[in-house]
């Protein structure tokens, strides 16, 4: 047995909700990375720089997961909330962010894409133009 300390913060990622969003995540990490370096060979723009930095982004995403993990260990472990908020938010922000960045990359390396990403971005866009606050 665990002891209740540890059991804490092994809770947040026993529900389905929370495994299904770390996974997708995940995949989602992975993906980026795929079409990243498959794209940058492809157009012989490969930098081992450029990925070393875009590894750290990476790493630091999983940082972030475990962050959440642990603050909903710790603060939300005794609520007895049925799912595990910090954990889901942060999950939802990076696979979105992962998302764009994959639409981005759709959009670079086959502008036959194009006009789908650009039907799929304009329903998160701010209609006329970015604003600053």
């Amino acid at each position: 047995l665990m002891p209740t300390a540890i059991e804490a913060f092994v809770n947040p990622v026993r529900d389905t909700a929370s495994q299904t969003a770390i996974v997708a995540v995940l995949l989602l990490i992975a993906l980026d990375f795929l079409i990243g370096i498959t794209g940058a060979i492809a157009t012989k723009t490969f930098s081992s720089e450029k990925m070393r930095a875009g590894l750290m982004h990476k790493f630091t995403e999983m940082v972030c997961v475990a962050l959440a993990i642990i603050l909903d260990g710790a603060f939300t472990s005794n609520l007895g909330l049925t799912v595990q908020p910090v954990l889901l938010g942060t999950c939802l922000y990076l696979a979105a962010m992962e998302t764009g960045s994959i639409l981005e990359l759709v959009r670079l390396y086959n502008p036959d894409a194009a006009g789908f990403v650009g039907w799929v971005t304009s329903f998160v866009q701010p209609k006329g133009g970015v604003s600053n606050g």
